[in-house]
């Protein structure tokens, strides 16, 4: 009987063993990486604990010295150092449309007609140039020369313009004539009547041609 129990406490002891390493395999703890014989799953790592600063130290300055207050500055006028064109047509603008004419003469055209709404658009137009210091077709107050045409209410079946920006009247028509573009609008056969705007900046003269055919 002694013998029996003996062989069956020697079973239980060499059991144990086994056991403990059949269990480890499924225990939600992190691999042994010091004996990976073990075959023990990996798992994932878990989140790192964060490190706040709870009780951060700013260093503000609530109480700021304040100084001299900011005065609001007048703002400047461009538009006072350009006086606003008479509503007249001037002897340059009369010249400027006589040369236009002259050259369509010459090719057997129809001379362009004066109209004074157009004129007063053509000086508005290169008023705006000088005033907002910009040179393009396209005006950041006015639109292009449709919108103005349409705003203003005058009927067209097709416009055109043509703008300079030059040292000297004089030279205006001559440089309209060599590029192609404004000759085009010079010598065009479908306009029939004329605008011109000439508006003086310092020591530059703004021009502007609007050609419509009604």
């Amino acid at each position: 009987m002694k013998r029996i129990l003996l062989f069956a406490l020697v079973c239980v002891l060499l059991a144990a063993p086994l056991a403990e390493a059949s269990w480890s395999w499924w225990a939600p703890t992190a691999p042994n990486i010091q004996n990976p014989s073990w075959g023990q799953p990996s798992w994932p790592a878990p989140n790192p604990s964060p490190n706040p600063r709870p009780n951060p130290s700013p260093n503000p300055s609530p109480n700021p010295t304040p100084g001299a207050p900011i005065l609001p500055s007048q703002p400047s006028n461009p538009g006072a150092k350009v006086p606003v064109p008479s509503a007249s047509l001037t002897s340059d603008e009369h010249s400027l449309i006589n040369q236009v004419n002259q050259e369509r003469a010459k090719s057997g055209l129809q001379a362009l007609k004066i109209d004074y709404e157009l004129v007063a658009l053509a000086k508005q137009k290169s008023h705006d140039m000088a005033v907002n210091n910009y040179f393009s077709h396209v005006s950041p107050t006015l639109g292009t020369v449709y919108t103005m045409l349409d705003r203003a209410g005058v009927s067209y079946s097709r416009a055109g313009e043509n703008i300079a920006r030059t040292g000297s009247v004089s030279r205006a028509h001559p440089l309209f004539m060599n590029s192609a573009g404004h000759r085009a609008n010079i010598m065009h056969s479908g306009y029939t009547h004329i605008g011109v705007g000439i508006v003086k900046q310092g020591t530059s003269y703004h021009i502007t041609q609007i050609f419509i055919r009604k």
